[in-house]
């Protein structure tokens, strides 16, 4: 798998693609993954959120990021990056994010819709032990 490093170039369909999908659902969290190469997102694969609280916490379907890394691995992606939205909180890994984040070296991109009007999306590295802030940069 291909590490993320300071920055992950997330094309501009890429973005208004992500924020479509959390905004399709502005009091839940939603989530998906992003496939790519060398730091750079290709495609996004939607994912449900399985989590009983949706409101508040997301849980990846399984088979469903099973289908998506079979499809990454067809295309000759990677997993560059992990998304999720905050209903109702700032676009910050919160301490739940911290305890199940699984994938160092990958992006954790995070939608605030605080501002229903005005998404705020973040990105931050993972290291294995925390979040560290990342660029998100355009094509």
């Amino acid at each position: 798998m291909w590490a993320v490093t300071d920055r992950l170039i997330l094309p501009a369909a890429l973005r208004a693609a992500l924020l479509r999908h959390v905004q399709e659902s502005p009091s839940l969290e939603t989530c998906g993954l992003l496939g790519g190469q060398a730091g750079r997102a290709i495609s996004l694969y939607r994912i449900t959120n399985l989590d009983p609280a949706p409101a508040i916490a997301f849980a990846m379907d399984p088979r469903e990021m099973f289908a998506a890394f079979r499809e990454m691995e067809a295309r000759q992606e990677v997993l560059v990056g992990i998304y999720h939205s905050h209903p109702m909180s700032p676009a910050a890994p919160s301490a739940r994010d911290l305890a199940e984040a699984a994938y160092p070296g990958v992006a954790y991109l995070i939608v605030s819709l605080q501002t229903a009007d005005a998404p705020l999306l973040a990105g931050f590295l993972f290291n294995g032990s925390s979040f560290v802030p990342l660029t998100l940069a355009a094509d």
